[in-house]
């Protein structure tokens, strides 16, 4: 099967062109961090009329939180306008399948707000939708709690999982914004992988509908829980800065994943001790 992905370059892009790969597909990945950005439709049209591909993974996005309340704007062109043409020059290659990873944080948070990035991603579901209603393209969305594990670079604005781990082990200082009592049911790399791979090669059983996506109850984390697990596990105190809650925070996720599961059984099977373990070997492994 010929598959294009956006955002190729990036942590969940890297994990499932790889595992397309190594399963036979043909899988070409494009990245505005390599010259194609889908925020232009041109080049994207290009990209796709020369490859031809049967099915888009939508992955390529900006993902902070922060980084949206600071540049709303660019958020917008990246998320929302990139989102829109995906769907667009999807639609004019005669109707191409797009599978969107879209955020939870569409959500309003505990203040009742939706930050940018949350807004951004909300209008691109809701182009998609519409070009299935008006155009009948194939889409399905995915909207995934905290992915992590190897391979994610992690900072103090996005990837709070990883970046935790990689400033616990560079002894560096962390910001909390809130109190960290807001929680997560994060979800490991490879289970993340193995249902979008899932969802390319049975893309008609999941067709038309919107997924919460997680870890579920058993993988609940707050950020306080990882602190705490650091600590017991080293002896070190983590050096902690707390800092104001962000517009739009989320208080607590935790998905249910009654509907991903019912379509073709997908389950999450990492525990999130031995998902957390794992990319702490890693971040050690580089250094």
């Amino acid at each position: 099967m010929r598959i294009l992905v956006t955002g190729a370059a990036g942590f969940i892009g890297g994990h499932l062109v790889t595992a397309l790969e190594t399963r036979g597909h043909s899988v070409v990945g494009i990245d505005r961090r390599h010259g194609t950005s889908t925020a232009e439709i041109d080049r994207l049209r290009r990209a796709i009329g020369a490859n031809e591909p049967e099915l888009i993974v939508h992955l390529g996005a900006s993902c902070s939180t922060q980084f949206s309340l600071a540049n709303p704007a660019q958020d917008f062109h990246d998320n929302a306008l990139g989102t829109f043409n995906v769907a667009e020059a999807a639609r004019l290659a005669g109707g191409i399948p797009v599978l969107f990873t879209s955020s939870v944080k569409v959500h309003p948070g505990e203040d009742g707000l939706i930050a940018p990035l949350g807004q951004s991603k909300a209008v691109g579901e809701q182009y998609l939708r519409l070009y299935g209603d008006l155009y009948s393209l194939p889409h399905v969305i995915l909207r995934p709690s905290t992915v992590y594990g190897p391979g994610q670079n992690g900072t103090s604005e996005s990837g709070w999982v990883t970046w935790f781990l990689r400033a616990f082990w560079n002894r560096q200082q962390i910001t909390i914004h809130g109190d960290g009592t807001q929680s997560r049911d994060i979800l490991y790399i490879d289970d993340f992988t193995a249902l979008l791979t899932d969802i390319v090669e049975n893309f008609d059983a999941y067709q038309g509908r919107t997924y919460e996506v997680g870890g579920g109850p058993g993988n609940e984390l707050s950020l306080l829980d990882l602190l705490h697990a650091w600590e017991t596990d080293t002896g070190h105190r983590p050096d902690v800065l707390h800092d104001e809650r962000l517009p739009g925070d989320l208080q607590r996720v935790v998905t249910d994943n009654t509907g991903i599961s019912a379509v073709r059984g997908w389950k999450p099977t990492v525990p999130w001790i031995d998902g957390v373990r794992s990319t702490l070997d890693w971040i050690g492994d580089q250094w």
